[in-house]
């Protein structure tokens, strides 16, 4: 019979303390290890205040100074696809960088941007489920 492979176990002790940067001159792997590459980044961001926008900071800074964007929603017309989640990527990495810039940023939710193709499939769904 084929002996079977074992996956070796990787092993990683997060030596960064809470809140700190985490030190980025130690050696790769060879191989991405998520629970190494994620490791200490999010504490140090939350210590930083990278995820918060204070109201009064923003309103004290000039509206060029300042990084707003809508997030549309998803759309009833279709299922999501990857198109949907590059825009999301692309609208989260944007919102970080000017925030990792030093400006108040908002990615706000928007409002519904398909209102008339929304409609349609709905009174669609209703005449055929209801019979209205």
């Amino acid at each position: 019979p084929k002996a079977k492979k074992v996956k070796a176990t990787l092993e990683f002790t997060n030596t960064t303390p809470k809140g700190q940067k985490k030190d980025t001159t130690q050696p790769l792997r060879d191989q991405y290890f998520p629970v190494a590459v994620e490791a200490a980044w999010n504490d140090w961001w939350e210590a930083s205040g990278f995820y918060g926008c204070e109201a009064k900071v923003a309103e004290a800074v000039s509206p060029d100074d300042r990084f707003v964007m809508m997030i549309p929603p998803p759309n009833v017309t279709g299922r999501l696809h990857i198109g949907h989640a590059l825009t999301c990527s692309i609208e989260d990495t944007l919102t970080r960088y000017h925030r990792m810039c030093g400006r108040p940023t908002m990615w706000l939710p928007g409002t519904d941007h398909a209102g008339i193709a929304t409609q349609a499939v709905v009174e669609r769904k209703l005449m055929k489920n209801e019979g209205l």
